[in-house]
């Protein structure tokens, strides 16, 4: 017999679309997703109407699901919806055909960090630390880590360590994911069957990271002790200029490409927006090229683009050092990510386009001032090759 919270008599409506609905009960039941999903009806505005999919006792039933309580903008914070996840199973509870609350049961899923980091930790090697945890386990998915309605961060931004459900997501899917449209053709755009957020909502907002939903959860991670507080997720785009204007640091748009065994221009830590993306400098390499890393759709070996955070290199060909050492460590400690993803290649003048008004640098003040970050070891003064070797010496 199935256990339940709470056993109610089931009541069964018959409606006008031929099938039931139950009335009043607290049951087991798989969430299946939005009804219509991927309809250009089933979109943004039409989301306070939208009806939802549910599998109870091997039956598919077809619920109302409560929005919840309007903000101070007069905006529905939908509670319930940003904690469903499709495929996954949770305890409702249902009213007058309405599904009033949910509590996922608990799923169980294995994975060894290479890297630790210690939340709340605000030094800038605990920032590369945190960066690095999500790296080689979680996807790429666009509004990945934005709540469902697209304004904030998600609960798993919110949330201290790697979220089962970017590693659970990760391990669903292989060299074949697209975060988008197969072969990155949109002339194959198949909205019912795709992860990305074609109605303006973000279904799968649970599933992993896009470039400022990762940054914010990193920040969150080193900001924070504990879960469900206010989040960090914002504008890839506004990232850097908002963070020194919080008096975290420098911002400029003054930026020099780096010459040979001239280190200085891009710095452990620094933080670069551009139009539409933002990514995180690990360090400069003597010949100039740079290490970073970032969230991003990289091509698969299959030719798809799914990619998630990884380390990247900004350098002129594979042969940058830049490249050679993501190439070393993704392949050493994050085997099963390396089989489905090379590492990605990017370049200078395009990953520091100053194409909007707010794209720059970031440079952390490490004075620890105004709650920003301090720099203990020094890391503002070591290599990208010295970096790597302490950070992943202190996971072992």
């Amino acid at each position: 017999m199935k256990k339940h919270l709470l056993t109610l008599l089931p009541v069964m409506l018959l409606t006008a679309c031929g099938y039931s609905v139950i009335k009043d009960q607290e049951t087991e039941a798989v969430y299946l997703g939005v009804e219509n999903y991927g309809a250009e009806e089933v979109n943004k505005d039409t989301k306070e109407d939208f009806s939802y999919r549910f599998e109870i006792d091997g039956k598919e039933e077809i619920l109302k699901v409560d929005s919840g309580a309007k903000n101070s903008e007069g905006e529905y914070e939908y509670p319930i919806q940003n904690q469903l996840k499709e495929g996954y199973t949770y305890e409702i509870k249902i009213e007058d055909g309405m599904v009033k609350s949910v509590e996922e049961k608990e799923s169980l899923i294995s994975y060894q960090l290479p890297v630790a980091a210690e939340p709340g930790g605000r030094t800038l090697k605990n920032f590369l630390s945190t960066a690095l945890m999500p790296v080689g386990n979680t996807l790429y998915v666009y509004g990945g880590g934005w709540d469902w309605q697209d304004v904030g961060s998600a609960i798993q931004t919110r949330t201290i360590g790697v979220s089962k459900d970017w590693l659970r997501f990760f391990q669903s899917q292989d060299e074949n994911y697209t975060y988008r449209d197969k072969d990155g053709d949109e002339t194959k755009k198949d909205p019912a069957n795709s992860y990305y957020p074609y109605g303006g909502y973000n279904e799968y907002y649970y599933a992993g990271l896009d470039c400022s939903g990762y940054l914010g959860w990193i920040m969150y991670n080193v900001m924070n002790t504990e879960d469900g507080l206010d989040g960090y997720v914002m504008s890839s785009t506004k990232t850097a200029k908002t963070y020194a204007e919080r008096g975290w640091g420098e911002w400029t748009q003054e930026i020099e490409k780096p010459v040979d065994h001239d280190t200085s221009s891009f710095l452990p830590g620094d933080i670069f927006s551009i139009s539409g993306h933002v990514w995180i400098c690990v360090g400069t390499c003597d010949d100039g090229s740079i290490l970073i890393l970032h969230s991003t759709p990289a091509l698969s070996r299959a030719g798809q683009p799914g990619g998630g955070p990884e380390l990247s290199a900004i350098g002129e060909d594979e042969n940058c050092d830049a490249y050679i050492l993501a190439d070393q460590y993704m392949s050493e400690y994050y085997p099963e990510w390396y089989e489905r993803y090379p590492v990605a290649l990017k370049d200078f003048e395009q990953y520091t386009a100053m194409e909007s008004e707010y794209a720059g640098k970031f440079t952390w003040n490490v004075s620890g001032e105004n709650g920003g970050l301090n720099d203990p070891d020094d890391y503002k003064n070591k290599t990208p090759e010295e970096i790597l070797k302490d950070l992943f010496e202190r996971g072992e």
